[in-house]
């Protein structure tokens, strides 16, 4: 078949197809591509007859610099399985090794249509090339930059759940602190209630003796009266009289201690003299 302006290679690999068995290689359903289905008996025995060798991966190369795309392989099998009749299981495994090449102006019965098909420039080769690299540094790197910023969100969100715990902690420890402090200060309050307590009977006894002692003798001339010690008059000294709550907060206020804080001391000595035997 002979074409006016139609490249040698383009009308080397139409006849080709034409011509080949349908079992090696052969247009698709739609005549917008064609397949080749047996790789290796299509480059050792169809390729040579007409090119001068028998490279199919050079072959393909040829294929791109006129601008034709190899269709994804997923789209091979899913269409053979689409054409795979019950009674052929086989074909859609097959399908697995074929190769699909296109382009919008090789169709099957349309041979004047690849006038128009042009072959790449080495500019335009290098300028795809470096488009292909940026599409695939671009579709590598997005994955990444999303992991690193979800990466980054979630520390951010740990690091502010972090300076929570730590304001809760130091709060928590300011009220610990305060309550250590206010525990020193009732446990003080309670020694000074007892020690006073402890004081008050001896002081008793001292002024109960000196208004027991007559300063002067009698008119009738009898000498003075001095009355039995405390002790023989009465075996047994009342107990002190308990500090009064007032008392406690007096004493509370003395030591910087809240009201709360002297009454809870104020139960704490009464239910301790309590129990004591």
């Amino acid at each position: 078949m002979t074409m006016n302006h139609v490249p040698v290679f383009l009308q080397k690999t139409y006849d080709m197809i034409e011509n080949c068995s349908d079992a090696v290689a052969t247009w698709s359903a739609s005549g917008e591509s064609f397949i080749i289905k047996r790789i290796n008996e299509f480059a050792s025995e169809i390729l040579p007859r007409y090119f001068k060798h028998n490279n199919f991966s050079s072959f393909a190369r040829q294929l791109n610099f006129y601008g034709f795309h190899k269709v994804k392989k997923e789209d091979i099998l899913l269409r053979a399985k689409g054409n795979t009749s019950p009674t052929d299981p086989d074909t859609a495994l097959e399908a697995q090794g074929w190769w699909e090449f296109s382009h919008p102006l090789f169709l099957r019965d349309q041979p004047d249509k690849m006038g128009s098909i042009r072959r790449k420039t080495y500019a335009d080769s290098n300028q795809a090339q470096a488009a292909a690299a940026a599409a695939a540094a671009a579709a590598v790197n997005q994955p990444h930059k999303t992991e690193l910023e979800e990466l980054k969100g979630f520390m951010t969100d740990m690091i502010d759940d972090l300076k929570n715990d730590m304001a809760s902690l130091k709060n928590q420890v300011n009220l610990l602190t305060h309550h250590m402090t206010s525990l020193g200060s009732l446990m003080h309050l309670i020694v000074q209630t007892q020690s006073m307590e402890a004081a008050e009977p001896s002081v008793k006894r001292r002024k109960i003796e000196k208004t027991n002692v007559a300063p002067h003798a009698p008119a009738n001339g009898m000498g003075s009266i001095t009355l039995p010690p405390l002790s023989l008059m009465n075996s047994s000294t009342p107990p002190p009289s308990a500090p009064s709550a007032s008392k406690f907060k007096y004493m509370a206020e003395r030591n910087n201690l809240e009201e709360s804080e002297a009454n809870a001391a104020f139960v704490l000595w009464n239910h301790a003299r309590r129990e004591k035997p």
